[in-house]
């Protein structure tokens, strides 16, 4: 067969100084124009590495081996000068980090302009933007003025300048909560179908692959572990590392996704943080608008919203590091301190959980470093060395002295994430507030994760504030949900309550944004006009 894309017994080695490394091992597939494909595994499987491959993106490091077919050219025979004439003209790639793959000091227009400027294609980038669903201004911004789906949908547009036949998009809808997610998988969905390119769509989220692509492939350890139509393999997966895949992305309404029991539920608990009132004002911009909510001891509330909801700014004013412009909140019924020393020991009793563990640890800083760090600041007497062995096996790092010496990069991710779960754990705090703990990792250490906040929960009675876009996420651990849309709390009650048989049109509307595959069939989930 030779069609837009044929990988013929694909295989890429890297030199490292431990010797060469096989990342890829005779990988063979085929895309046809107006065809989708998705590459599905979990961090270090070789699906990057297999989209590299095709532009020759890969390191100086790589040793490719089998064949990398483009309308049957070869690209390994290729000279530089066919290869950057082929590079955006004949395939071109969506990065995953928009915000990291963006010139902050470049106008967006300025950046979709260039690769048609250097291949001296005529055309429009306000067209371009019109394209993707953005405004003709939207040309006229920087990056850092623009929303994260936004600056994905430049993304595109970019990718779309040269009007190739091969678009390459690497989990293009990581960070992106699921109402965006779904209006950017809708924008290369149509594009597909209007304009007939073939898509190569990369993700660890297999229902984000069964809702764009026709087929799919399963890779593990660098191999092809299963491959078939994209919703066979999702409904029906042969291949455990397959199932695995698919049950680690909990459906909503499912009981076999709840991890909470109802014994476990804990609604009667004293009252541990209430905010009341709470608003969060920055000029005549109004983040957080009269915000009620409470947080009981041993419960574990979930805050969901779409970016920009004000969901973050109301923890950082529950935190203390943001003072409200009205309102007031309270921990044990106390209102917060505004003094410094005051509010230094509030914050052993409430610790902070960050969403991205490779920018909240300091590189040069290793693991014991990190954990220590907190009982120095708080000054916690007593052997410095237990506390971090102990906050290190809460956090399921054992034993604990093998991770002593080791720094972050020398971690997976879902260590890091550990770590600093036990940089908390090690100040013995009532209340965790976990911002998307979990939105950067693989599907398994996901719930990896997952089961040790619930765990922490039933063995320490630890309360936990989690912030989350992901409603599969609260509907696994949470008691109850609280929703917030445009700095309001539109809805909140038990998981199933809300989740189930949500009452506001904006709770209704995050739900059909899930996708199918994540979603209960239960009819009431139809958003409101």
């Amino acid at each position: 067969m030779s069609g837009l894309l044929e990988l013929r017994d694909l295989s890429v080695h890297y030199r490292t100084a431990r010797g060469e490394v096989t990342a890829v091992r005779s990988v063979s597939l085929g895309l046809e124009a107006g065809q989708t494909l998705g590459l599905a595994g979990e961090s270090g499987c070789g699906k990057s590495t297999v989209a590299m491959s095709v532009l020759r993106l890969l390191p100086r490091t790589a040793r490719v081996e089998g064949g990398v077919l483009l309308d049957g050219e070869d690209v390994r025979g290729m000279s530089w000068g066919r290869l950057r004439a082929v590079r955006w003209a004949a395939a071109s790639v969506v990065f995953q980090g928009a915000m990291h793959a963006l010139n902050p000091v470049h106008r967006v227009g300025e950046q979709i302009a260039e690769p048609m400027r250097l291949h001296g294609v005529t055309g429009s980038v306000a067209e371009l933007l019109d394209q993707v669903e953005l405004p003709a201004r939207a040309a006229r911004a920087y990056p850092h003025e623009l929303s994260g789906g936004q600056k994905q949908r430049v993304m595109i547009a970019m990718a779309l300048a040269c009007e190739p036949r091969l678009v390459i998009a690497d989990e293009p809808t990581t960070a992106l909560d699921v109402v965006v997610q779904a209006q950017v998988l809708a924008v290369l969905k149509r594009l597909v179908a209007e304009r007939g390119i073939g898509l190569v769509m990369i993700s660890h989220d297999l229902s984000v692959l069964a809702s764009t692509c026709d087929r799919l492939v399963v890779m593990r350890h660098g191999q092809v572990v299963e491959e078939g139509p994209a919703r066979e393999v999702i409904t029906s997966p042969t291949h455990p590392h397959t199932q695995a895949l698919a049950a680690a992305f909990p459906t909503v309404g499912d009981p076999a996704s709840r991890q909470v029991t109802p014994s476990e539920v804990a609604p009667d608990g004293p009252v541990l943080l209430r905010a009341e009132g709470v608003r969060v004002s920055f000029g005549g911009t109004e983040a957080v608008a009269g915000v009620d909510l409470e947080v009981r001891a041993g419960e574990i509330v979930a805050l969901v919203g779409q970016s920009g909801s004000g969901k973050t700014t109301l923890a950082r004013t529950l935190l203390g590091l943001q003072e409200p412009t009205a309102g007031r909140v309270l921990f044990e019924g106390v209102e917060l301190p505004r003094s410094t020393a005051g509010l230094r020991a509030y914050r052993r009793q409430v610790q902070l959980v960050l969403q991205d563990p490779t920018s909240a640890l300091n590189p040069r800083h290793s693991v014991y470093e990190a954990v220590a760090e907190g009982l120095r600041i708080h000054r916690v007497e007593g052997d410095e060395s237990a506390r971090v062995a102990e906050a290190l096996s809460q956090a399921e790092l054992r034993p604990p002295e093998l991770f002593f010496p080791s720094l972050p990069h020398e971690l997976s991710g879902g260590q890091r994430q550990r770590v600093v779960i036990a940089g908390a754990l090690a100040l013995g705090p009532r209340l965790l507030v976990a911002d998307e703990p979990v939105a950067s990792l693989d599907a398994s250490v996901r719930g990896e994760i997952l089961a040790l906040l619930l765990r922490l929960r039933r063995e320490l009675d630890l309360a936990a504030l989690v912030i989350t876009h992901d409603l599969g996420l609260a509907w696994t651990i949470a008691d109850r949900v609280a929703v917030m849309y445009r700095g309001e709390l539109v809805e909140q009650g038990a998981v199933e309550q809300v989740l189930l048989s949500p009452r506001h049109d904006y709770t209704r509307t995050l739900l059909a944004a899930v996708p199918h595959d994540q979603r209960s069939t239960r009819p009431n989930w139809t958003s409101s006009p």
